[in-house]
């Protein structure tokens, strides 16, 4: 990521199952920290329950995504909204994409604390780690 120090300025969500960690995932965390961050402060946090991706909401997944069924992550969306990036140790490409598509950049890390994530990124020193993108075309 190439993020100078002192410039960003917004919401970062992470996934999380136990508000410590960053998970894999997306569709099935337990929830999103949410971080505000003003340059080199965080001045809000706050936990968003994942009540909203399909898996969660008790909702079927298909695995045999077609063409044109871009509405799959919507609710995804709309609860993540607000936040520029997404932080998380694995998902799918297929998110990826539809979160890009409304402006939310999906992050990989391999970092295990969201702490130590947070302020990777605060410094701009977050690496996107793209080889824990799942490319499989049955995700």
């Amino acid at each position: 990521m190439n993020n100078p120090t002192n410039t960003f300025k917004g919401k970062i969500a992470i996934a999380t199952n136990d508000q410590k960690r960053v998970t894999g995932h997306i569709g099935k965390c337990r929830a999103f920290m949410i971080y505000e961050i003003d340059g080199e402060k965080i001045v809000n946090k706050e936990l968003r329950e994942n009540l909203f991706t399909n898996h969660m909401r008790g909702g079927e997944h298909h695995h045999h995504h077609g063409e044109g069924d871009g509405n799959r992550h919507t609710h995804l969306i709309e609860g993540l909204k607000d936040c520029k990036f997404l932080i998380c140790s694995g998902g799918g490409w297929r998110v990826v994409e539809d979160l890009k598509k409304h402006n939310i950049e999906t992050l990989f890390t391999d970092i295990e604390l969201i702490e130590d994530a947070v302020n990777k990124f605060i410094k701009g020193e977050l690496k996107n780690e793209t080889d824990l993108v799942c490319n499989h075309t049955d995700h």
